[in-house]
């Protein structure tokens, strides 16, 4: 065999470890997807029974209240966790919240590419995220950037900052 040949075949054994690894990683990325899934469902279920009953509780009304708050306010983050499937923190819930308040004309795929840009996600990594093209990202983003309501020079990330300390 040439010099040429064994260079070919190790670059191909090399690639299909390369493959080998890469489909291994796509299928943790879907076990951990259907896990969340079916956490969110669960969860979403379980606060809205735990809601049912703390309104059948003869307590105090400013304890119920305040027990209803905390379940609502979960139930939202469980509700906005399935629509944009990615796992969120509670300052991901109150910025996404503020967002669709004053921005309603945004759909869900520009809500989660809001949220990757707040979390420091650069643009392939968004576009590889929602599945588009780096291109498209590019696009996309000028789009957002018109319906934010932002100037040239104004960036989506610092307008996202400003807007969770508001």
């Amino acid at each position: 065999m040439t010099t040429t040949g064994i260079q070919t075949e190790a670059s191909v054994l090399e690639l299909q470890k390369e493959i080998e690894t890469l489909e291994e990683k796509i299928a943790d990325n879907d076990r951990e997807l259907l896990r969340g899934a079916i956490a969110n469902v669960d969860t979403a279920e379980l606060l809205r029974n735990l809601l049912d009953r703390i309104y059948a509780l003869a307590i105090d009304p400013e304890q119920k209240r305040g027990m209803t708050d905390i379940c609502l306010r979960l139930l939202e983050k469980a509700a906005l966790t399935k629509r944009l499937g990615i796992e969120l923190t509670e300052s991901d819930v109150l910025i996404l919240s503020k967002l669709e308040k004053k921005h309603p004309n945004l759909n869900i795929r520009e809500m989660k590419i809001c949220l990757l840009v707040k979390l420091n996600y650069d643009t392939r990594e968004i576009a590889r995220t929602v599945g588009i093209s780096t291109r498209g990202m590019e696009s996309l983003r000028y789009r957002m950037h018109q319906k934010l309501g932002l100037g040239r020079h104004e960036s989506i990330k610092s307008y996202l900052t400003e807007l969770a300390v508001a």
